[in-house]
Order: C-alpha cells, then structure tokens, then sequence
C-alpha cells in the first residue's frame, strides 16, 4: 500500500520531496536550492518509507513471513510480481525521492565544506543503491540524477552492472567514514537528523554495519572473501547494542506513523495475514515473539493463511510491534550485525565465535521484540523468553550450524526487507527451497512455472521511456538472478 509520502514529508520536514516523475529519475521541479537540513530528513523519511513500505511488504509475501488475502497481495503472493507494481517504489520513494535529494545533499556538501552531511547522505546512498541492486540487479547510478543538469542534462540513464553498483555501495561507504570523521564541517547534521540526531559515531557504526551486510551478500560467489570482509566491518567498529540500531521511529501525531501502521490501518490493511508457515514455525519452538508479531483470532488462537491461498481471511494479521503509530523503521540493526557475524565465522570455520554471534543475536531480538508495550496489555514473558533462549540461544561450536542461524535470522527479520535476500542466498543444490525450507506458493505455476522468484521485474515506467538502457540490462524475469545468486 503506497500512501501520500509526500504529504507525510512536508509534515515534518516543511518542505519538499519528489514522487512519480517516471523515468527520468529526477523531479524537475524539486526545490533544489532548499537547505540541507531540509534536505536530509525528508530523504531520511522517503528512503524508510520505501523500505518498509512496498518493498517491505512484497518481499515479506515472497518470503512467507505473511499471506496475502486481497486485492494485489493475492496476486502478489502468487509472483505476479509485474511491472505496474515495481514502479511503485522505483518511481516514488527511491530514485526521484530519497536518492535524488541525497545526491542534492552530497553536491552542496562539496559547495560549502560540509564533510558531515555528506557522510551522511553517502550512508544513506548506499543504503538505497544497495537495495535497488538486490531487487534489480542491473540499474542506473551514475547517470540517475542528471535531469538538471544544466549542460548534459540525461534523461534517459544508462543501466550499470550490479557488482559495478556494489563497488560504489563500498565506495560510498568508505568514503562516509572518511567524511565522518572529518575535524571540522561548516554544516553538521543534528536534530534534522531523525536517525542519530547528528551522532557521527552511531553513523559511522551504521557504515561498518553496512559493510559487512554486502560483504555478506557475497556468500555465494566469494564464500571466504565474503566472510572475511564481513567480519573486518565488524571486527573496525559496528553497531554493539540494540540502542545503536539505524532506525527512524515516527511520531504519533496525524500523517506521521510508522510505514507499517500507515498500511495496516489503511482500506488495504486487512490484505495481509500471518503466513502458515511462519505461524507454524514460531508455534512449533514457543516463540515468546509471537504475540508480538502477530494478533489472535477471535478464537484468541494465533492462525496463518497459506501461502498463494487458498485465502483465510480469519487468519492472524500483524501484531502490535509493527502495528502501532511508534513502532521503528529500520536501515540496520544490531541483531542483524550478529547474525551477520555467525554466519561469517562459520563459513570461515570459527565456530566458536559464530555460537557466541549467534546466541548474542537471538538474545537482542528476543529482548528487543518482547519489550513490554503497555497501550495493548502487552508485557514481557520472562519465563518463556529464559525458556527459548536456553533452547534456542545456548549454542556451542560443537552445535552451531547454518541451519539454526539462518531460521533464527528468518524470524528475527521478520517483515525487513532484508530477509528474502538472506533467503534467496540459502537457495543451493543442497537446499533448493532456501533456509528455512519454503514450499513454492499455491497457485503459482501461471506466473513463474513452479519457480522461486528471485527479482523484481523493472518497471513499466523504465520500460516504456528507457527502453533501450533497460534491453542493454539484459534478463530481467522475475525468476532470473542478481549477480549475487546462482
């Protein structure tokens, strides 16, 4: 569901954002003069808008976190995931959004000496590009914002590999840091910032968390290397607690909830319900998550659709830690960092470390999850949370296994965009149905043969007015792959 993000903007930003300008990835009428610290907040918003908005729903269907029970999420949750809908976020929160007034941010930086906005902006740079690879693969970067260009404006940009992007996702990374600890910045970020406030440290931990996520990403392609590069980001200085999570959290106020709740308690709000698969497998382990992640019946019983259908309309929608006006955004976590972690040392056959990182994940989450939410009765179940975290967060290297980190990773992750990444790197010759193992949604053979999807399809937009760069992309099926899978 794409609400007003615009309007949601101007409330707290008083001013601008850009949202459906098509192909040119630019919005022509942007105040482009505006000041940073207008700048910033209102693409801090757009890009967790995208993120936790389509995307994260979409995704969240692909993966069977939840099930879709009308409208497009049916459709959706049976991969007809087409063109019409990708350009939702393409063409709304992301290029003509979030990243064109970052790459705003960025160029005023340079004009007045502001390495800490800059910083910034290239975190969250990177964070967008990085995205848009893992749905797209092959896109435009270097020629996106060239609309207002007043000497080769580009209106139709060239697509760019997606390891090339990833280089500039690094690139972009690297150099917020060097940014960031720069002495002295005309200009600095402060409370216009709604992620850290200006806190230059939590930034930089957030840089070296992201790092390490697309290093991550590059488990199937470069196993060792991957690994190793994930846990230097780690091991030069990333996020260490939950209270160092990247995350916007939304007021209460009219127009500014979170993502999730904006949709929940929109006419499209009773399209989503738990999926089975995912009821069943927290049910299966007593997950004191749960009643948190989902609300009950009116048989007070926790029930999941399946996913593709056949539709429960009575099954279980989600529960009051997304569905609540004040519920956070996430960019990234400290309990993705040590999943990160776990999985990095196992590879490199640390198995000592990888228990500790994987228990010390599951601990935050339990603990971050599980925070008593007083204005729904909510409170913590410390019997049952001691009870799963002895028998589901007291690895050792002799236990520990990629299985066990990953299913946990699943359900931690749960409704981030980043779990069908991690799922769709679980899909090998060993585990053809990713970890955990998913069975191809019912009703599908139409839409994708029997297949997994494993992208997104371009959008229709891209297609129609940039024909040519998207043809130069090359496959761009829901079932083919980015560079990253194989």
């Amino acid at each position: 569901m794409k609400r007003n993000i615009c309007c949601f903007i101007a409330t707290i930003t008083l001013a601008i954002s850009a949202c459906d300008f098509g192909n040119t990835n630019v919005n022509p009428n942007a105040a482009t003069d505006a000041p940073m610290n207008v700048l910033l907040p209102a693409a801090q918003a757009n890009l967790v808008y995208g993120l936790h908005g389509d995307i994260s729903q979409f995704n969240s269907l692909l993966v069977q976190h939840l099930a879709g029970v009308e409208n497009i999420y049916i459709s959706i949750g049976q991969y007809d995931l087409n063109a019409n809908v990708a350009a939702r976020v393409w063409n709304g929160n992301l290029y003509p959004g979030a990243m064109q007034d970052l790459s705003i941010v960025i160029r005023k930086s340079f004009q007045n000496n502001s390495p800490h906005y800059r910083g910034v902006s290239r975190i969250l740079m990177a964070n967008a590009l990085g995205q848009i690879v893992d749905l797209w693969n092959n896109a435009p970067y270097d020629e996106a914002f060239r609309g207002n260009d007043p000497t080769n404006p580009i209106f139709t940009p060239r697509y760019q590999p997606g390891a090339v992007l990833y280089d500039s996702v690094n690139a972009l990374l690297n150099n917020a840091i060097n940014d960031l600890n720069s002495p002295t910045s005309f200009q600095s970020p402060g409370r216009d910032d709604l992620v850290y406030g200006g806190n230059r440290a939590n930034w930089i931990r957030a840089a070296r968390s992201l790092q390490a996520r697309y290093a991550n990403h590059l488990s199937k392609i470069d196993p060792q290397g991957s690994a190793q590069r994930a846990l230097a980001a780690i091991d030069a200085g990333a996020i260490t607690s939950n209270a160092q999570d990247a995350r916007i959290v939304f007021g209460t106020a009219v127009n500014t909830p979170t993502p999730w709740f904006a949709a929940l308690n929109s006419s499209f709000g009773n399209a989503f319900r738990l999926s089975t698969f995912m009821v069943n497998l927290m049910q299966s382990r007593q997950d004191p998550r749960l009643p948190f992640y989902a609300r009950t019946t009116a048989a007070g019983t926790f029930v999941g659709s399946p996913a593709g259908g056949p539709q429960n309309l009575n099954a279980s929608l989600p529960g009051p830690y997304f569905n609540r006006p004040e519920s956070p955004a996430n960019l990234i976590t400290y309990v993705e960092v040590k999943f990160i972690e776990a999985e990095a040392a196992l590879r490199l056959g640390n198995r000592e470390r990888a228990a500790a990182a994987y228990n010390e994940a599951v601990r935050a989450s339990i603990a971050k999850i599980t925070a008593p939410i007083p204005t729904v009765g909510l409170t913590t179940n410390t019997a049952a949370n001691n009870a799963y975290i002895a028998t589901y967060a007291s690895e050792t290297a002799a236990t520990i296994t990629l299985e066990k980190i990953m299913t946990e990773k699943y359900i931690a992750m749960f409704l981030d965009p980043e779990a069908w990444t991690d799922w769709r790197r679980m899909i090998t010759p060993q585990t053809p149905n990713g970890i955990p193992a998913l069975a191809i949604a019912n009703n599908s053979q139409t839409f994708t043969q029997g297949r997994f999807p494993r992208r997104w399809p371009y959008p229709i937009t891209e297609v129609q007015t940039n024909g040519a760069s998207v043809a130069a992309a090359g496959p761009a099926s829901i079932t083919d792959l980015v560079f990253w899978d194989r």
